[in-house]
């Protein structure tokens, strides 16, 4: 006898991304360049949440790490996507991922409908794991 079970519809998973950056390093680059400049790299929301950040290099950190594991799981790099389209929002339960432009136009021809992201840190690194899903 031959039972089948129904399963339940799981979310399909589209992509991983996972992204190591120096805190000291993403903090040298930051003291390097005015907001204008990094307006290039950062939106102006993820610049202004970094500033009043308590710890403001290692939120400038994860943004980057997250622009860098989103270009990761699109399976592209960042290749024709500029920095700034890819937006991280950082809240205690963890990262909201906002896309547009090409990012944007990238991960729906992949067929992205959400985002997973976590981040942790340590020494003078932080690691942020993004994870894309289809329906």
């Amino acid at each position: 006898m031959y039972l089948q079970l129904a399963q339940p519809k799981l979310a399909e998973v589209k992509g991983i991304g996972i992204d190591i950056a120096s805190i000291s390093k993403i903090a040298s680059l930051v003291s390097r360049y005015n907001s204008e400049t990094l307006t290039l790299l950062f939106t102006p929301d993820e610049i202004e949440q970094c500033q009043f950040a308590p710890h403001p290099s290692r939120y400038y950190a994860v943004c980057f790490s997250v622009k860098e594991a989103v270009g990761k799981a699109l399976g592209t790099g960042l290749v024709d996507i500029n920095w700034n389209e890819i937006e991280t929002v950082i809240v205690q339960s963890g990262l909201t991922i906002k896309l547009r432009g090409v990012a944007q136009q990238k991960a729906l021809q992949c067929g992205v409908k959400a985002w997973l992201a976590t981040w942790c840190y340590w020494d003078d690194y932080v690691m942020v794991h993004v994870l894309s899903k289809g329906e």
